[in-house]
């Protein structure tokens, strides 16, 4: 008798059967393994599959694995697991196959699960069905990954996971999800049932700890982050600690928050300050910021651990009134440079401050509203006039300390007489003066010794003058109004990268210091007439390829629009037959440009020597950067124009003369113009630079040009090697791994066998002619990018 199912006839039911012709392509595959009620279910499932091109010849590794798994078929249990991973391959999931590796992950996983409980097989394929393992691949990733490291440990503990997975992820960050399963694990080895109900996600504490976890941010996420905003604001290193090391009787004394020290940058380990994870982020931006002011401005924390200066009110004098006093001015000392040497930070800065302190702690002539009013320059009076200026003439913390005695502290303890009264409540991002501090490594007696000595001869200067005069005059366009004034002098903000050295295979870390800055050139500078007609030559090359970027589909069954000559075709058709296709609508088929580009010019000092004849490298990389940029923004293309030099490698110069928000405009055009040559020619720092503000732009094709005049060449360069065009290679590769590509265009100076270490895979041109580059640059560029 036939095993096979059977119709009245005697003749197999043909689902039963494998076509001869996809004998084949099922890979060894028979439906009679499949229990009859789901047979043509199954053949009908695999000619749909195989029709949309999610399997065949094309797709061997996916396919294969697809085989793999059906070959599982028992006629029994698992037949069900099977037709539940059939229906998760909805349209809405087959974006899965085409990515092998995570399908065979997903393959595997739910194979593994059945085999074990045929009921896990069946619901993870339910999950996969509604959408409950993540819409994108790095989301089904994420969710694998987890999955598999739970399964080492439990196969319950990864289904109740999976159960609530599709919650988690639409309420929390995958970092934050992480610390969830972390609290999972540990009430897993309590109770293992109330792990399970935690994932789910059916006990209250879950929802509590979501609640927790998604306003909190944790020091160790930032702390990588704030060592490099303070290495790249004050140049020095500084270690960035857990508030916890300290001694938790002082900690709960003062209720310290932030304490700069020693060489650190102390913080608590969690911060749930505020309802928000950013909001409890940037809060530790702040401390970061106004640790490196603090640092910059030599206030107290300079010295703060010393021997001598345990606490502020050693330096001070002692007693409440003294120490007040000198907290309050090194806090609007130090706030108000903050807000003038970084005017980025003033939002921050008021951020933090509305946040500071209570309605009940701002009572009327508190220590703290006279610290929030003195950093507020629309309030005015001639006490808090006096505290700012001499705020502002201090150049540091001793020189703070000698003011105290001056008439302004008068002045402000007349209007605000609970400073006699009541220790003065600092900002929570502001570093503990009180806080006593005995570490063996404190601050050397030379530090002291140089800040005492400037102080010194700061204050005989000012005893020449008349102090009280000098004092009257209102400073407060140092505050966080950001209206000028001459001093304190800015030192700008670096970002710091590593540098690569071949001779020891390894990266000099935090090498570079790279400065961006954008100069408005005054009075703006116009282009010569010869450099617009070039513009226009591009122009009207571009113009010529717009029209192919935009098209219309035509003969569709249902569109946009009518076509009318298609529609009057129709009409003639219809007398012939009765129900000719309709096929006379239309929609506009458009090839979108999905691509930024940066344009990184040379701006060393070698740019300004001339070659051939009178014409300059920087003139002729001015005019084709401004005929490309005419091009680009026809296109509209997302592009931006950039420029480097150097003077050693802690003074790496980076200028933005069109950034990628910015419009294409005279305002563009001037500073491209206005680009003047100087310093030497540092490529690695800048080519990192340019791939990091690529990287946040969301374009699915990013391309780094490059127009150089010659050999990277810097301070500490060594001629007898190629320490600096392989820094310059592995700059590319970098970027490369971010999908950002480079492609360098240099003159003669540049050897063919440099030109290789640096750029691999050919991807330069040397040009014989500077005069070339104008009318190259934009030709070049639809080369690469057409």
């Amino acid at each position: 008798m036939s095993t096979g199912l059977q119709n009245h006839t005697g003749a197999q039911h043909p689902a039963a059967r494998t076509p001869p012709d996809k004998a084949d392509l099922y890979q060894g595959f028979s439906l009679k393994s499949v229990t009859w009620g789901y047979r043509q279910i199954f053949a009908d499932t695999i000619d749909e599959l195989f029709r949309q091109g999610c399997l065949g010849p094309q797709r061997r590794e996916v396919t294969g694995k697809f085989f793999e798994l059906l070959k599982l078929a028992d006629q029994s249990c698992f037949d069900h697991v099977l037709r539940q991973f059939l229906g998760a391959l909805t349209p809405h999931n087959r974006w899965i196959m085409d990515l092998p590796g995570i399908f065979t992950d997903l393959v595997d996983q739910g194979a593994s699960l059945a085999t074990g409980k045929f009921h896990q097989g069946i619901r993870f394929f339910e999950i996969l069905s509604g959408g409950g393992m993540g819409d994108s691949p790095r989301g089904m990733r994420e969710c694998l990954n987890w999955l598999r490291r739970l399964r080492k440990l439990d196969d319950e503990l990864a289904m109740a996971f999976l159960e609530g997975y599709d919650h988690l992820r639409k309420r929390m960050l995958p970092l934050e999800i992480e610390r969830f399963l972390e609290a999972a694990l540990q009430i897993h080895h309590a109770n293992p049932d109330t792990a399970y109900k935690f994932l789910r996600g059916e006990i209250a504490s879950a929802e509590t700890y979501i609640l927790a976890i998604t306003r909190e941010c944790r020091l160790s996420d930032m702390a990588e982050s704030l060592r490099m905003l303070l290495r790249g604001l004050t140049g020095e290193d500084w270690i960035i600690a857990d508030l916890g090391q300290l001694d938790a009787d002082d900690l709960m004394e003062h209720g310290t928050q932030s304490l700069t020290v020693s060489g650190h940058v102390y913080l608590p380990e969690r911060c749930r300050i505020f309802q928000q994870t950013a909001d409890n982020r940037n809060w530790y931006r702040l401390c970061g910021v106004i640790s490196a002011a603090a640092l910059l401005e030599d206030s107290f924390p300079r010295i703060h651990g010393h021997p001598h200066y345990t606490t502020c009110a050693s330096l001070a004098g002692g007693g409440l009134r003294n120490s007040n006093l000198f907290v309050l001015l090194e806090c609007v000392r130090v706030l108000r440079r903050a807000a003038k040497r970084w005017p980025g930070s003033r939002r921050l800065i008021e951020f933090g401050l509305e946040n500071a302190w209570s309605a009940d702690e701002l009572a009327e002539a508190s220590p703290n509203l006279c610290l929030r009013q003195a950093l507020d320059t629309d309030t005015k009076t001639e006490a808090l006039s006096q505290l700012r200026a001499a705020a502002d003439a201090c150049i540091n913390c001793f020189d703070a300390a000698q003011c105290l005695e001056d008439p302004w502290s008068e002045l402000i303890l007349s209007a605000y007489p609970g400073l006699r009264r009541q220790p003065l409540t600092i900002p929570s991002f502001f570093s503990d003066f009180m806080f006593p501090v005995n570490f063996s490594n404190a601050v050397g007696d030379q530090l002291v010794a140089d800040l005492k000595d400037a102080s010194r001869q700061k204050q005989e200067k000012r005893s020449d003058q008349d102090a009280t005069g000098a004092g009257a005059a209102e400073s407060d366009a140092a505050g966080l109004s950001g209206e000028k004034q001459d001093q304190p002098t800015a030192a700008a903000a670096a970002y710091i990268y590593d540098e690569w050295d071949f001779q020891q295979n390894d990266y000099r870390p935090d090498w570079c210091h790279l400065r961006q800055h954008q100069t408005e050139p005054h009075p703006p500078v116009t282009a010569p007439a010869n450099y617009l007609d070039e513009a226009q030559k591009i122009r009207a090359l571009f113009e010529r390829l717009k029209p192919d970027l935009a098209n219309r589909e035509k003969r569709l069954p249902d569109g946009d629009d009518i076509n009318m000559e298609l529609l009057i075709e129709y009409k003639l058709e219809r007398l012939h037959q009765p129900a000719p296709p309709i096929r006379f609508y239309e929609k506009p088929l458009i090839r979108q440009r999905d691509l930024a580009t940066l344009v990184l010019l040379d701006t060393s000092g070698s740019t300004g020597e001339a070659q051939g004849g009178n014409t300059k490298v920087l003139d002729m990389e001015k005019q084709a950067a401004l005929a490309l940029g005419t091009g680009l923004h026809l296109l509209g293309d997302r592009f931006a124009v950039c420029g480097f030099n150097s003077n050693g490698r802690e003074h790496c110069e980076y200028q933005v003369f069109k950034d990628f928000p910015q419009e294409w405009d005279d305002k563009s055009i001037a500073r491209i113009m206005n680009a003047r040559p100087q310093g030497a020619t540092r490529i690695g720092p800048a080519l990192r630079h340019a791939g990091y503000l690529l990287a946040q732009q969301p374009s699915r094709q990013r391309l780094i040009i490059l127009v150089t005049d010659g050999q990277p060449m810097d301070q500490d360069y060594s001629p007898e090697t190629r320490y600096a065009q392989h820094d310059v290679r592995m700059a590319c590769e970098e970027n490369a791994r971010q999908d950002i590509h480079t492609f360098a265009i240099s003159t003669l100076e540049n050897s063919l066998a440099d030109m290789e270490i640096m750029f691999p895979g050919h991807k330069f041109v040397i040009l014989t002619n500077i005069r070339q580059l104008p009318q190259i640059l934009p030709r070049l560029y639809l080369r690469l990018t057409l």
